[in-house]
């Protein structure tokens, strides 16, 4: 009984804030962000001049069982002579007690600024649903208004961003999603909590050094906002060994420190692996965090999977 009250109180305590308003679970966090921009900015789409698929897998807090967990699929590619691209996005994220689906459509539209530069506009919309199962909550009022009626809701959702690179050097600035849905006030269940899809934006950065032909050197930064919740950011360094191995690691302010591991299996095939070690206060329940990324791409233009960096 004790472990099972700890185990929700861990999967409750990324939604409580200090106002006793209850906060829908934020988008979730991928550490190997890098490798797949497109997961939060829609700017990226048909950027890399390939059909690109990649899938994410991220299990947090490992030796819980019900730790969250977080699935994303995405599918993009360049048309229009590259200078528009299109794709898809699919989510599935979800704890012992709520559970979020998602599917956008992503649209990004590119102006070069000049021989070696590119500025571009990208869009996305798509619906969210929410659900909770709060028959898994030990309550100890069993009229309690916050927990008395489940929630299965359907809302929509846009977003946008923008995105310039050079040759080595690129910066991005996205909010995935704009509208501040409210997941319980459809279902009419009289609770003093709020259930809200909160506003994200990003902003990532970074530089390529080629120290060699053989050894480049990224650093890039990820700086991250939600409302109701401080301003957090990701400081990481990669580093790629004759294109084939990328190792990396990162900084998550206050909360973790992330090791990273890149393969280029084939030209086409890229895996990928993270390590997220625990530095926050709930390290002494937290065995860490595992993520991994998978990413084919079929080019149009041989050219277009020479080494990209970003």
């Amino acid at each position: 009984m004790f472990k099972r009250a700890i185990r929700l109180f861990f999967c409750f305590i990324i939604a409580l804030t200090e106002s006793q308003k209850l906060i829908a679970q934020q988008l979730p966090l991928f550490s190997e962000y890098m490798f797949n921009t497109l997961e939060i900015n829609p700017a990226y789409a048909g950027f890399r001049d390939a059909l690109s698929i990649t899938t994410m897998f991220r299990k947090q807090y490992t030796g819980f069982k019900t730790a969250p967990q977080s699935a994303f699929f995405a599918a993009d590619m360049p048309i229009s002579g590259k200078r528009v691209g299109v794709g898809i996005k699919l989510l599935d994220d979800r704890d012992e007690i709520t559970k979020t689906l998602g599917a956008q459509g992503v649209y990004s539209f590119k102006i070069p600024t000049g021989p070696y530069s590119n500025i571009s506009l990208g869009l996305q919309g798509g619906v969210y649903n929410f659900r909770t199962d709060y028959t898994k909550v030990d309550v100890i009022d069993p009229n309690d208004p916050s927990f008395s009626q489940n929630i299965n809701s359907l809302k929509l959702n846009f977003g946008t961003g923008v995105f310039f690179n050079t040759e080595n050097f690129y910066a991005g600035l996205s909010s995935p999603n704009l509208i501040r849905n409210n997941f319980n006030k459809e279902n009419n269940t009289g609770a003093f909590s709020e259930l809200k899809q909160q506003m994200h934006i990003y902003f990532n950065t970074g530089y390529v050094f080629a120290l060699s032909d053989d050894l480049h050197i990224k650093p890039s930064v990820l700086v991250r906002g939600v409302a109701g919740s401080p301003i957090s950011y990701d400081i990481n360094t990669n580093f790629w060994i004759s294109d084939m191995l990328g190792l990396g690691i990162a900084y998550r302010n206050k909360t973790a420190m992330v090791g990273i591991i890149d393969l280029k299996l084939v030209p086409e095939l890229h895996l990928g692996y993270a390590y997220d070690h625990s530095i926050s206060k709930y390290n002494i329940i937290s065995k860490g965090s595992h993520e991994v990324i998978l990413r084919y791409e079929f080019s149009f233009d041989r050219m277009a999977l020479s080494p990209r960096y970003f």
